[in-house]
């Protein structure tokens, strides 16, 4: 879902250097080209963002290495980056913490549950996607 919303806003946004990244789901407890689940299209439909067509991604050091930042939805997946990956890029935080960094870090993982949970994680990181892009482009500013 992440994915989806963040390509979204940048698509709408003006800036020519946030343009150029290339927004990119990854996942360290997946299997490459699983279809998004049920309650992750249905979630995303109600605000008319499609990813009936989104397959997944196993994280790979080459995918690490060629990130300029990456967003991960729990604290605990910032650990398996620090433990199973060398090289993370300077920018590495999770989704909230981009909006609120003294707050609760972790988006509780939706998965197993009913669509009312996918609705609660659509929303919280819809809420953080703007703080992302000031984010981004700040950062992209100084490069």
């Amino acid at each position: 879902m992440g994915e989806a919303l963040l390509k979204r806003a940048i698509d709408n946004d003006s800036d020519e250097k946030l343009k150029r990244l290339e927004v990119i789901s990854a996942g360290t407890s997946t299997v490459d080209g699983m279809p998004a689940s049920v309650n992750s299209v249905a979630a995303l439909k109600r605000i008319d963002v499609d990813i009936s067509k989104h397959r997944s991604t196993f994280l790979t050091q080459k995918l690490v290495d060629e990130a300029y930042a990456i967003f991960a939805m729990a604290r605990s997946h910032i650990d398996i980056l620090k433990h199973n990956y060398k090289n993370l890029p300077p920018r590495v935080m999770t989704v909230l913490e981009a909006e609120n960094p003294s707050g609760n870090p972790d988006i509780a993982d939706p998965y197993g549950g009913g669509i009312d949970d996918y609705l609660d994680v659509r929303d919280e990181v819809a809420r953080a996607i703007p703080s992302i892009v000031e984010y981004l482009k700040n950062e992209l500013e100084k490069d």
